[in-house]
């Protein structure tokens, strides 16, 4: 029997209303009557379709067991589309649900195992597994120590003084502007990236250089190339690297980040395991890790049971997160900040490209790469400064087209990490087949703060962690994803009418891979069709000078023409209970500077989600969180009784009100 994907996404095929229906009925009736397991059976619900240009994504669903003729309207429900109206040509793509039935059996399995073990084989094998892993932490950061490039830090005013003096190109003390290099925005004032530019502001001597790139090779040389033996031959009775899961990094008062975002997780009806990544027992939190947790399919895990005592105390800050992944039970890992709040269910992340054929995947920040070609030098990455392999300027920008190769956006020369920089308030990754990539951006975050993070990003916003992981996946040549549409910002209008920065919203990686077309001959290329030139015809963006422009922006601008916003990274203000409600969040909270209440992320959130409030949605979950649930305790949340928690109860209910008045 033919796939319906074969039937329906033959490359340029586009399929009318009536062959549409006729093709899913005649699958789903063949699909339910030669089917010899339930693990196997679904139905078709909507995923994803934007009506603008009748482009539409349909999940295999495999929560049922197919039935009747009624399945096949599913899709007409959820799409809230007429069929039955005129004919119309649709972009049509299936992609798979998560099957949680082979979860279950995978569960099932585990189980059987562990109840089969006697409790001395089940309390041996554990204690070997911790050896083990306490192992290999202790020979990662013993190799990680004797290939200290035995210099002085390069990140102090020093390194920059050239560049302050010179003032060749814009600069806050010597660095590249911390908000410059607007991706989205593109403002006439912001110079082209070059390698000039950006070769301007980090400068390292000779010396220093040779040392870096000595320590670099001599770690690539000698670090481990695949998960240890006895950590996969120790793991019988657990569940390390089993399956997939999401994970957090948490710990005191970020619990009651991670419970907000977790209920969230579960309300939008995922139903992967969760674990919550805790560094020390001073971080714990018995009430969320040993009764809330459980009841939301959770655990924590504590990091301190993994590493030797004299490494734990030595791994603070961004290093954290490296290790978080590392420690992981899960093989294939969608990890999260607690402050980052998924508006979707992802479990369909693991079953569909970028996903399966990356094995890892990254979201953009908001403004362009500022990497300094000296890293470009000591990792060893070749970069052809002649050739442009990519163009991250819009279509019809003359920045984008300029024939003088000096003049070439560094970035979109082949060999370069491509635009824009990262965002790692969530990744998706493969840890099998990306353990080299851990290990490698475990040694750039190791020496991070005095070398890798200034080569990485010069002193731009949010320096640290987040260009690690794509930079080690780069050296190592190991196949990554970057989402493509633009990083969104979320916030009330600035006085010159610009967004502030509140929260970050990250965009469906499958929708943006469908569009990208990088190896997916299914799908009808937009760039080959009269619908591409007309939306850009369309959609052409209008150029700013700069972010006190008030008359022109990009803001609605979007690098696809469809796109399906999917995780709301609320990280300022974080929504931590008494800073939000009671102090105002130094007045990013709920109230102006009038004192009058409003929404945090004003009505585009609402606008870019076609409606839907998930603003609102979200302090109906702290309602639940902290005012419903109230017979635990938490880090940082005011007791239930005490006069501040009945304040911060009644600003919510306040805030809801709110929300009902005033409706996007």
């Amino acid at each position: 029997m033919p796939k319906l994907s074969k039937i329906l996404l033959i490359a340029g095929f586009l399929v009318t209303a009536i062959n549409l229906s006729y093709v899913l009925h005649s699958y789903i009736y063949n699909t339910t009557s030669s089917s010899s397991s339930t693990s196997e059976d679904y139905t078709f619900v909507g995923y994803h379709q934007d009506k603008g240009n009748n482009f539409m994504v349909i999940e295999k669903h495999f929560d049922s067991i197919i039935t009747d003729d009624t399945d096949v309207r599913q899709v007409w429900s959820f799409m809230n589309t007429d069929f039955a109206s005129e004919k119309i040509d649709y972009n049509i793509k299936l992609i798979n649900g998560y099957n949680y039935q082979n979860l279950i059996e995978r569960t099932t399995d585990f189980t059987l195992v562990k109840l089969n073990g006697s409790y001395v084989d089940k309390f041996d094998a554990e204690r070997k597994f911790i050896s083990a892993f306490k192992k290999f932490f202790d020979e990662l950061f013993t190799l990680i120590e004797d290939c200290d490039p035995e210099i002085e830090t390069v990140n102090d005013e020093i390194h920059y003084a050239a560049a302050m003096e010179e003032e060749k190109y814009p600069h806050m003390e010597g660095k590249i502007n911390v908000y410059g290099g607007h991706y989205r925005e593109n403002y006439l004032d912001e110079p082209i990236r070059t390698k000039d530019m950006l070769a301007n502001y980090l400068r390292l001597s000779d010396d220093e250089k040779t040392a870096l790139k000595d320590s670099h090779k001599k770690f690539l040389d000698k670090m481990p190339t695949e998960w240890p033996a006895d950590l996969t031959s120790y793991n019988k009775f657990n569940l390390f690297m089993k399956g997939d899961g999401i994970v957090y990094l948490g710990g005191g008062e970020y619990f009651q980040l991670a419970f907000l975002s977790i209920k969230t997780l579960r309300s939008n009806g995922s139903k992967l395991p969760v674990e919550v990544i805790v560094p020390t027992e001073e971080d714990y939190d018995v009430d969320f890790c040993n009764k809330l947790l459980p009841m939301l399919n959770g655990e924590c895990k504590l990091i301190s049971d993994f590493l030797p005592e004299n490494i734990v105390h030595n791994i603070t800050g961004y290093q954290l997160k490296n290790v978080a992944l590392l420690v992981s039970s899960f093989e294939r890992v969608l990890y999260l900040d607690a402050d980052n709040i998924p508006i979707k269910n992802p479990d369909a992340f693991f079953n569909n490209k970028p996903f399966v054929n990356r094995h890892l995947v990254l979201w953009p920040d908001l403004w362009r790469r500022s990497t300094s070609p000296t890293f470009y030098d000591i990792a060893d990455i070749k970069i052809d400064y002649n050739k442009r392999s990519r163009n991250s300027y819009f279509p019809g920008d003359a920045r984008g087209a300029l024939a003088d190769k000096s003049k070439y956006s560094m970035h979109d020369c082949e060999g370069a990490i491509p635009e824009a920089s990262s965002e790692t308030g969530q990744i998706l990754i493969n840890k099998r087949v990306h353990f080299k990539t851990l290990i490698l951006s475990m040694y750039y975050n190791f020496y991070g703060p005095n070398f890798y993070y200034p080569l990485l990003s010069q002193g731009a916003a949010g320096e640290g962690d987040k260009e690690t992981f794509i930079a080690a996946a780069h050296k190592l040549n190991l196949p990554y994803y970057q989402v493509k549409e633009f990083n969104r910002e979320f916030g009330p209008p600035n006085e010159f009418n610009h967004h502030q920065f509140f929260g970050m919203g990250q965009y469906d990686p499958i929708i943006d891979y469908i569009q990208s077309n990088e190896d997916d001959e299914e799908f009808l290329r937009l760039e080959e069709t009269d619908k591409f030139v007309d939306y850009y015809n369309s959609k052409r963006p209008t150029y700013g000078h700069n972010d006190e422009d008030t008359v022109k922006n990009n803001y609605d601008y979007h690098m696809f023409q469809s796109s399906s916003l999917f995780f709301l990274h609320a990280n300022w203000p974080k929504w931590f209970l008494e800073e939000v409600f009671i102090e105002n969040y130094h007045g990013r909270g709920p109230l102006d500077a009038d004192d009058l209440r409003r929404r945090l992320y004003d009505k585009d959130l609402p606008r870019e989600l076609g409606g839907y409030d998930f603003e609102k949605v979200i302090v109906k979950n702290l309602k639940w969180c902290f005012c419903e649930t109230t017979q635990f305790k938490l880090t940082g949340v005011p007791e239930d009784g005490t006069p501040e928690r009945a304040k911060i109860c009644k600003e919510i209910e306040a805030q809801l009100k709110y929300y009902e008045e005033n409706k996007p």
